[in-house]
């Protein structure tokens, strides 16, 4: 009886150990799987920023020359991409404020192309990545700052975003022009916003996303007062911003009592995503 429990006693605790070390080769397996997916994940969704980066410079490439084209090559393994119209709007107004009179009021759809991160990959905070110049502002004033804005944020899982919804505002300097029986000297403004549409979506592992200039809508110049102010406002009010003019001429060493001459350019832009290899 006793070589009998001992023997019995050995299976017992053979069985004991296999299970023991099979739970924690189950278990190590798991947590090195869980791992390098989350590795994947984590390199996918830092090269869908990169690419919406990357997008965003191909459209400030091909903004200024009517119906040129450009794209950029990605692949989603871990990501998905989405083509989106947001529901929102931006508009854009030009007032004499002395004289409280309207010059312009343009409203845009404002569509934004964004790409889901993987289940595992999170965002503890928003971040502007691209396009945060003038302490994020809708209504920016250098040359060189982007109109696009490469956002990181949280909803629902993790994101990166791409969209224009924000105008530049650049003064070029002083300049003459003829009014039917004198020279009159202006300040002068360049107003630029960027109008994105979408065409083809076909989301494949590996895709080309194409960027083409519809061409631009050039505005009939704006002659107008040193009243002067533009406002930029989202959904209506939701979030604003102004500048007044005469202001931003006097900071940058202008003449702010002379009168302003605005020229405002729509940019047409049209994405698609296309199979590629």
């Amino acid at each position: 009886m006793k070589r009998s429990n001992a023997a019995d006693s050995t299976v017992l605790s053979t069985i004991i150990l296999a299970s023991a070390l099979i739970v924690i080769v189950g278990a190590a397996y798991v947590a090195a799987n869980n791992a390098v997916n989350y590795q994947l994940e984590n390199a996918q969704f830092e090269q869908a920023q990169n690419v919406l980066v990357s997008l965003a410079r191909v459209v400030k490439n091909v903004m200024l020359n009517p119906f040129s084209s450009g794209y950029v090559r990605s692949s989603f393994w871990k990501t998905i991409p989405h083509f989106e119209d947001t529901d929102e709007n931006m508009t854009i107004t030009i007032v004499d404020v002395a004289e409280n009179r309207t010059y312009t009021n343009i409203t845009l759809d404002i569509n934004a192309i964004k790409i889901k991160g993987g289940p595992m990959i999170g965002v503890l905070t928003p971040k502007t990545i691209l396009g945060n110049d003038d302490n994020d502002s809708l209504l920016f004033t250098e040359a060189s700052g982007s109109l696009g804005r490469v956002r990181v944020f949280q909803s629902d899982g993790a994101w990166a975003s791409l969209d224009y919804s924000r105008v530049r505002c650049v003064y070029t300097g002083t300049s003459d022009y003829y009014n039917g029986t004198d020279y009159e000297s202006f300040n002068v403004f360049e107003i630029t916003l960027v109008n994105l549409t979408f065409g083809t979506f076909e989301p494949e592992t590996q895709v080309l996303i194409t960027v083409q200039n519809r061409g631009l809508n050039v505005q009939e110049p704006i002659e107008a007062s040193n009243n002067t102010s533009v406002s930029v406002s989202l959904n209506g009010g939701e979030q604003q911003e102004t500048r007044d003019l005469a202001l931003l001429v006097s900071e940058l060493g202008g003449d702010p009592n002379l009168p302003v001459l605005v020229n405002v350019v729509i940019v047409n832009v049209e994405c698609s995503m296309l199979k590629g290899g």
